[in-house]
This record gives structure tokens, C-alpha cells and sequence, in this order.
């Protein structure tokens, strides 16, 4: 019986029948295995038709046009913001030996400076999308000043959760469990200058905790990236408020903001610096699929840097009054000193 190879299906059966049925993380597999499949799956619209499936955010005109400049269309768009931005943190001993001053960057340290910068977040709880919103933040000279703080307007496609929650007591233990499973995150950030994008969440949530004040549901998602100095690391955190009410929990609020290792949140210019830089691969960033142990280690690392730090400074202050006070005691024998001599 002779045997059937993949030259003997039609291409149009393929491309039309087969191709897109796959999703982006296969049919970037499929373009591997041969140059044929590789020009089959080369379709703009194919790819665009992934893309918008994936992140129905992007489907917003302006956001569409942009993507559109890209050089490889939504095929670029893709391979760029499926993977998260994760980082190889391998400086840290130079990193604590580093001037406690913070480098300050001028615009002038960008690859380019954008006039505006767009997010593209979308929410899944399990398969379904119950939060999708795009934001535009104009780069302005109050922009790169100021402290950074993304916080998405209310003008969003919004889905509640279906889960039994009491609206007096919030979630339970065993609901935030399922939830830091089940809530998944996308925030895409879109430099149109550079015609690059990058994945800036954690996917999952490295965090669930209830506000016991309010009741409301908090998930934090994580990314450790290079600071303006590539030896120092900053972790860019999303914030996402679940609120109760209706029938279970609903999107209260989402906001981005960058922390470096005291705790201080980062200018605008910082974050424009930074993450031109993380979307361009630079300092031992990557793009990568990131899993449960991928988190956990990032989160660590930058944890076990902010330990370090501590430590460091706080050796720092130690040896600055132990000098003042030796230096107080040499200057008071000196006064003895003199103070007898005059005496004599």
C-alpha cells in the first residue's frame, strides 16, 4: 500500500484547511520542517488572523495600522510578543558593588524616542477573555519626568468571572489557588518608532492575596528586566484588582509601574530606556515561554538582589558612623591634647 507524504496533499488543502486550525506556538513549528510549509505559512493573513484570536486587543484600528508597519506584518508582530521577556541575571556581585547614586538617563540614551507608546492587554480567566483594552501614552516631557504609573482607562471589553464568592467575607484560600492558575495576563507594549514589541507580563500571576480591607482580589504579575545600567535589575510589576459583585468577581482595575531593588518606583525615561532595551534583546534579555519554575526562579533572584542590597547598604551605614565616631574620638584627644599643652 503505498504510503502518503506531505507532497501529496494539495497546498491549498493545507493552507486553507490545516494551517489554520493551529495556533501561533504550532504553526511557528510548522514553518521548521521545510521550506515548502515554511512559504505556506508565510500568509499575512494567516497571521493576522492568529494574532487577533490570540489578542483581541489589537484589533483596535490604530493599533492594527501600526502593526501593519512592522517589517514582517503580524508574523513579526507574533514572534515577538508570544514569548514573555525574561532575563539572564548574572551581575550581581558587580551589581553590589556598584555607587549607590542612580543613573539618571537622558532621552539621549534611547534608541529612538517615540512620541507615544501603546499597550495592548488582554485578561483570560481559563479560556475566555473577561478583560481586553488598549492604552496610548504620549511621551511628553511630563511623561519621562514623572514617576511611572500606566493605569488603563475604563473604556475596556470586560467579562466577569463566574465563581460563588461570598461579597461580604471575598475569596477563599482554595479560590485564590485557582485563580493564580487560571487568570492569565498579556500586556504588549508597542514602540512604533522601533516597530518592535514586547510581552512585559509574567503570563501567570507569581501572586494572589486578598485585600482583607476592601475584599477585593489583587494578582501581581512579575518580570525582573535589565535597569538603565545593564548591571542593575528592575522588576516591572502589573497590578490587577479583581472586584466582587454581580455573578462572582470582575476587572477592577490594572496598572503597570517598574521598581528597582529599593523599592522606588521609576520615571518615565527610565521606563522608556528600559524597555527599548528589553525589546530589542539586549543585556542577557530573551524571549522566552516561560513556565511555573521560570517564574518562581526570576522572582527569587530579584528577591535574594534586594536581600543583598539591603545587607550591602546597611553595611554601609555601619562603617560610616563607626568612622564618625572614630573620627570624634581622635578629634576629642586632640582637644585633650592641646587643652593640657595650653595648661602647662
Amino acid at each position: 500500500m503505498p504510503t502518503t507524504t506531505l507532497s501529496d496533499i494539495h497546498q491549498e488543502i493545507i493552507q486553507t484547511h490545516i494551517l489554520p486550525r493551529l495556533d501561533g506556538r504550532s504553526l511557528s513549528t510548522t514553518a521548521t520542517v521545510s521550506s515548502s510549509l515554511h512559504a505556506l505559512t508565510s500568509d499575512h493573513n494567516l497571521w493576522s488572523q492568529i494574532s487577533r484570536s490570540t489578542w483581541p486587543s489589537i484589533t483596535h484600528p490604530r493599533v492594527d495600522d501600526v502593526i501593519y508597519t512592522f517589517p514582517g506584518g503580524h508574523r513579526s508582530f507574533f514572534d515577538d510578543s508570544f514569548p514573555s521577556l525574561t532575563t539572564e541575571i548574572n551581575h550581581r556581585d558587580r551589581y553590589l558593588s556598584k555607587s549607590t547614586l542612580k543613573q539618571q538617563p537622558d532621552c539621549s540614551s534611547c534608541n529612538t524616542c517615540p512620541s507615544q507608546l501603546i499597550s495592548a492587554v488582554d485578561i483570560r480567566y481559563q479560556t475566555d477573555i473577561i478583560y481586553s483594552n488598549v492604552q496610548f501614552t504620549d511621551v511628553t516631557t511630563e511623561f519621562l519626568s514623572s514617576e511611572l504609573q500606566i493605569k488603563l482607562n475604563e473604556d475596556a471589553t470586560s467579562n466577569g468571572i463566574n465563581l460563588e464568592v461570598d461579597e461580604l467575607a471575598g475569596v477563599d484560600e482554595e479560590t485564590l489557588s485557582h485563580l493564580k492558575e487560571s487568570v492569565t495576563l498579556n500586556w504588549i507594549l508597542i514602540d512604533p518608532t522601533l516597530k518592535r514589541a514586547g510581552n512585559l507580563s509574567s503570563i501567570k500571576p507569581v501572586t494572589a492575596k486578598k485585600d482583607w480591607v476592601t475584599n477585593e482580589t489583587i494578582l501581581l504579575y512579575d518580570t525582573v528586566l535589565p535597569g538603565c545600567d545593564p548591571n542593575e535589575m528592575v522588576l516591572c510589576r502589573i497590578h490587577v484588582v479583581l472586584g466582587v459583585g454581580g455573578q462572582g468577581l470582575h476587572v477592577k482595575e490594572v496598572m503597570m509601574k517598574l521598581i528597582d531593588v529599593d523599592s522606588c518606583w521609576l520615571r518615565g525615561r527610565e521606563f522608556l530606556v528600559i524597555t527599548q532595551g528589553a525589546i530589542l534583546g539586549e543585556s542577557n534579555v530573551r524571549r522566552k515561554v516561560v513556565d511555573d519554575d521560570d517564574r518562581r526562579k526570576s522572582r527569587r533572584e530579584f528577591k535574594e538582589i534586594r536581600r543583598q542590597r539591603k545587607e550591602f547598604e546597611e553595611d554601609k551605614r555601619e562603617n560610616a558612623i563607626r568612622m564618625n565616631y572614630i573620627g570624634i574620638l581622635v578629634s576629642f584627644c586632640f582637644s585633650l591634647f592641646f587643652l593640657s599643652l595650653m595648661l602647662q
